[in-house]
């Protein structure tokens, strides 16, 4: 995380989907960080999401949007000479369903060791050799299994030749790609930088639960203090709500597409009854979320002793999303926020402007600091 040696601005954290562009850049001012400028655009309409659903349906689709992915790139190249940008240095993140998160139980070693080890572990439990893939790791604890002491590895794998796709597709719009995050991660790093710089408890550090709230996938992670301790993707996201909202409500995706979007960009007090009466007739779906929040909760529980989740913190382009919020919220036993990540790396959080989509955008701008 930060700290007072840094000079100069931080890289410029790029979070590109086919459905949306983030940008946002910090530098050092006293013993924080100041905003130098972010920007953002949202590419979806209501054709993408039922055209995301199809290809959900068909295994041998074309992954990805590449005519909104085009016009992702338009946006950063444009913004970056008009909105106060500094330096060319970038840091971006792969899309998240070129991620691959496995789950392997090693005996323990050293953290060096298990790095070299993992390679060997994983042949057969990727979709990729492992040889063929960038590999990082996330030790989530240790348990007892068949009277040996085992640690629950969570794998986080990438093929090389995406990640590089990608560097290089940065690299000719002449930016210096300087690195590269995943959004289970990247998302928890604002808060992260938010805990280290936090006053001291003697209760110990907090422990945050982060929901990325995703047009077809979300993501939860648990953050330790500054440490990620936790992540798990879930293949669930808001184009499914908008799928159960045209079930229900008997309409054409395109239409229930358009509702959704005017509950969560226009949240009125009527707006927000009537989505929070529809969302819950969606049940299977909305249910679905928290059934998994809930399971990675208990996997937590069973890993740390009992230890319980102080806080969860929705982000993401469906923490917009107030009544969808409000009926997740219900069901969960923890108190429960919308993200404000810029506010939280500022120290000048504002739930009235809260922008919890930049979460990842926030993160990958924090690349470097110590």
């Amino acid at each position: 995380m930060a700290n007072a040696k840094m000079r100069g601005p931080l890289p410029i954290g790029i979070h590109l989907t086919p459905e949306a562009a983030h940008m946002v850049q910090f530098e050092p001012k006293g013993d924080g960080l100041h905003l130098v400028s972010k920007a953002s655009c949202t590419f979806t309409t209501p054709a993408d999401t039922i055209s995301r659903l199809m290809a959900a349906a068909d295994p041998t689709a074309h992954r990805g949007a590449d005519a909104n992915y085009a016009a992702a790139q338009r946006f950063v190249r444009q913004k970056m000479g008009l909105n106060g940008f500094k330096g060319k240095d970038v840091v971006i993140s792969v899309p998240s369903d070129l991620l691959e998160v496995q789950h392997v139980r090693m005996p323990p070693m050293q953290p060096e060791e298990l790095a070299a080890a993992l390679p060997n572990e994983l042949h057969g439990k990727l979709p990729f050799a492992p040889e063929q893939a960038v590999i990082r790791h996330i030790v989530a604890g240790t348990v007892a299994e068949d009277n040996e002491t085992k640690q629950d590895v969570l794998v986080l794998a990438v093929r090389r030749d995406d990640v590089q796709a990608h560097v290089s597709a940065l690299a000719k719009m002449h930016f210096n790609v300087v690195g590269v995050g995943v959004e289970p991660c990247s998302m928890c790093y604002g808060y992260a930088y938010a805990a280290e710089h936090a006053e001291p408890s003697q209760s110990g550090p907090l422990c945050l639960m982060m929901v990325y709230l995703g047009w077809q996938r979300s993501n939860v992670a648990i953050l330790r203090g500054r440490e990620t301790i936790f992540v798990k993707p879930v293949d669930h996201g808001l184009d499914h709500l908008v799928q159960a909202v045209a079930h229900v409500k008997d309409m054409p995706l395109d239409e229930a597409s358009e509702v959704v979007a005017s509950w969560r960009n226009d949240p009125t007090p009527e707006r927000l009854d009537e989505a929070v009466a529809v969302y819950n007739r969606c049940r299977p779906c909305t249910g679905r979320l928290t059934d998994e929040i809930q399971s990675c909760m208990r996997y937590h529980a069973s890993l740390a002793r009992g230890a319980r989740i102080d806080r969860l913190v929705f982000v993401g382009p469906g923490a917009h999303d107030k009544a969808l919020v409000r009926v997740l919220s219900a069901t969960l036993s923890v108190p429960c926020e919308i993200g404000d990540p810029v506010g939280a790396v500022t120290g000048s959080p504002d739930p009235q402007s809260a922008e919890p989509e930049m979460a990842v955008a926030v993160g990958l701008s924090l690349f470097g600091t110590s």
